[in-house]
Formats: C-alpha cells, sequence, structure tokens
C-alpha cells in the first residue's frame, strides 16, 4: 500500500493522521480538585479566559454526557465555530482524578479533548489539558501539516494562558 505524503514530500508525522495537532498544557492550582473541575467544566465561564471567544451552551443536561456546547471564535471579519459534545465526564472523588472527554464535531475542527483534574496535596489541583484537533477541510489540513510542530506549540502555549487567565477563578480569589 502507498504511503500518503503531505506537500512536502514526506509522510504524516508517525502516529497521527494527516492534520492533526496533539497538544497538552498543564497547570496547578491551590483549590480543591472539585472545584477545579466543576468551574473548567461551566463550559460558558470559559467566555471570560479565551480572548476573541464565547462560549455557548446548545443542548444536553450541564457536565453530563450529550451535552452540546461551542467556542464561536470572531477575529475581524471570520468567525470560528468549534463545536463539541460531552462523551463521559467523571468529577474527582477522595482518592480519584476527575476526567472529561469531549468530541470536537464541527465542520473546520474535528477531534477530542481530555481534560484531567488530579488531587495533588491537601486544597492542591494538577491540570492537564490535551487536544488531539483534525483539521478539516482537506486544505486547511495541508497548512497544519506544513506547519510542522508550530500548531501544537501555539495551541499548548494558548491553553497555557487560558489556564493562567482561569488562576483567580479556579482559586476562588474572584
Amino acid at each position: 500500500m502507498a504511503q500518503r505524503r503531505g506537500l512536502s514530500g514526506r509522510a504524516p508525522r508517525p502516529g497521527r493522521r494527516r492534520g492533526e495537532v496533539v497538544f497538552t498544557a498543564r497547570a496547578a492550582f491551590r483549590a480543591e480538585p472539585g472545584r477545579v473541575f466543576e468551574v473548567l467544566t461551566d463550559w460558558p465561564r470559559q467566555s471570560a479566559w479565551v480572548p476573541a471567544t464565547v462560549v455557548q451552551r446548545r443542548g444536553g443536561a450541564p457536565g453530563r454526557p450529550g451535552e452540546r456546547f461551542a467556542g464561536v471564535s470572531r477575529l475581524g471579519p471570520f468567525v470560528l465555530d468549534d463545536e463539541m459534545v460531552v462523551v463521559s465526564s467523571t468529577p474527582p472523588a477522595p482518592g480519584r482524578e476527575g476526567r472529561v472527554r469531549v468530541r470536537k464535531v464541527g465542520a473546520v475542527l474535528g477531534g477530542v479533548v481530555d481534560l484531567v483534574v488530579r488531587p495533588d496535596g491537601p486544597g492542591r489541583a494538577r491540570v492537564e489539558w490535551t487536544e488531539r484537533i483534525l483539521v478539516r477541510p482537506r486544505a486547511l489540513a495541508l497548512l497544519a501539516d506544513l506547519g510542522g510542530p508550530v500548531p501544537a506549540l501555539l495551541g499548548r502555549a494558548a491553553f497555557g494562558a487560558v489556564l493562567r487567565a482561569a488562576r483567580p477563578e479556579l482559586e476562588g480569589r474572584r
């Protein structure tokens, strides 16, 4: 079977699909894991931390599998409607980390988001936010591939900034 190749003539990165961008942002907070999980998964609250984006609920029970929401980002005349649905959600409990998986189901962005909130000592939590984004359509996927590691580095930096912007609210200082 012939190997698929990008515009550069190289095959896609091992373990990745064409147009896939993968990154993880991490942060630690002085807050109970339950509070961190609750605030981060109250999707519309993210509008305050994500520049040029309004997060809207679009159906389903809040915090439950099947909940639908979208991050609508505007930059001048350009609008990106990043549609998502919650696949699974388990809040943290004593001795157990909290996890939520979200599937991106939009026309431009597909893939999955895994958000993990772990206890990190008394009154502390550690967050790991991993996105495995599948860029569509094909022309945009090729651009993502041509960017090499840059789209993933930008994604990690952007979501690190989002977590820093959320810090006051997560730690109850707002």
